[in-house]
């Protein structure tokens, strides 16, 4: 215990060193080249919001090839130093070292997963409206506003019917609403306009209803009432569509997302990869602290810093690299978004393992 403890503090101390390290470079980087966009009054208190929002999302974003390059850094300073020399001697193998190290590993995974659905998921979204709205202009704020107006247009789980919902009521009721069906061949066959929907135990209040019905032989048949009730297929929460990114929506949110797409239609396949891959991607630093464990560990190695920079880098490269093959293949439905979000971790892990067993 008295090993594991010593171990464990010394990674953790080069994790938090290198992650603290990285996310300084990274944002000093980014301000230099986007300072020409602050000016203006009050651009430096705003500035230091949107950069302390960005510290939380980058940690987050590069939190695990910080925490590789901090246990690289550990390891290989158990041999600069000859303990591991003298663990050697005393015939204690490399697993006593790696256990340890994947354990603060797994703990700083657990502890990004948490940060980012309490803090980070906000803090995105913070960041990006600070530098939208108050350092661009033109299209990026246009685009920016455009992309978080409420859902207006939805399809039905069937395909047979579609939503025009224009305007959001307080009471999640919609105005000036068209409701559209099809038939298999997508002929319309039915239109419905009205200028309030409002829910009502499972079914729908139309008010000033223009109900339109259009025969095969072209003939057309209008109905109008002052209120009528409707039963759509699709239940009143099923129109709480949220506007935004996947990345920029808190765990439950999504998962919400998730289901009441399906319901409606829409696609999901970005969404349940970004729900599959905020669990599995934490947790990257697992794998690839157990490779960087074993190149530190190898025969012959020379270096210690400088080694361990360039073995975190290398090992960082090769994931990132099968994380966007496998990412590829899901978002074109080869394979399934846990397996994509899954398997980068799981491939790095039997590297690793395999590794380590031959520095034994």
């Amino acid at each position: 215990m008295i090993l594991f403890g010593y171990a464990a503090r010394r990674t953790l101390f080069a994790m938090l060193g290198a992650v603290g390290g990285v996310v300084a470079i990274y944002l000093a980087v980014d301000f230099v080249d986007n300072s020409a966009a602050f000016s203006g009054h009050g651009w430096f208190p705003a500035a230091l919001e949107l950069y302390a929002n960005k510290a939380v999302v980058v940690t987050r974003e590069i939190g695990p090839a910080a925490m590789l390059l901090g246990a690289s850094i550990a390891v290989s300073g158990f041999r600069s130093t000859r303990e591991w020399t003298a663990m050697r001697a005393v015939g204690l193998g490399p697993w006593r070292l790696a256990v340890p190290v994947l354990a603060v590993t797994f703990t700083a995974g657990l502890a990004l997963l948490v940060l980012h659905d309490t803090v980070g998921v906000r803090a995105a979204e913070r960041a990006e409206e600070i530098a939208a709205l108050r350092f661009t202009r033109g299209g990026d704020k246009v685009r920016y506003l455009a992309a978080r107006e409420p859902k207006r247009w939805f399809r039905g789980a069937d395909g047979r019917r579609i939503y025009h919902l224009r305007g959001h009521l307080p009471d999640g009721g919609f105005e000036n609403v068209t409701v559209l069906e099809v038939d298999e061949k997508f002929r319309l066959v039915r239109r419905i306009d009205a200028d309030r929907m409002h829910p009502a135990r499972g079914d729908w209040i139309l008010e000033d209803v223009q109900d339109r019905s259009f025969a095969p032989d072209g003939a057309m048949k209008l109905e109008r009432a002052q209120a009528r009730r409707y039963r759509f297929d699709e239940p009143p929460e099923a129109f709480s569509v949220v506007a935004g990114r996947p990345s920029q929506m808190r765990w439950r949110t999504l998962v919400e997302q998730i289901g009441i797409r399906r319901r409606l239609g829409l696609g999901t396949v970005e969404f349940e990869l970004e729900r599959d891959n905020r669990v599995a991607f934490p947790f990257v630093a697992v794998p690839g602290a157990l490779l960087a464990l074993a190149l530190a560990l190898r025969r012959n190695r020379k270096g210690h810093v400088a080694a361990a920079l360039g073995e975190a880098v290398g090992v960082s490269l090769l994931f990132w690299a099968a994380q966007g093959v496998s990412w590829a293949l899901a978002l074109s439905g080869h394979v399934p978004t846990a397996v994509a979000a899954w398997a980068p971790d799981v491939l790095f892990l039997a590297v690793g393992i395999v590794a380590v067993q031959r520095t034994s």
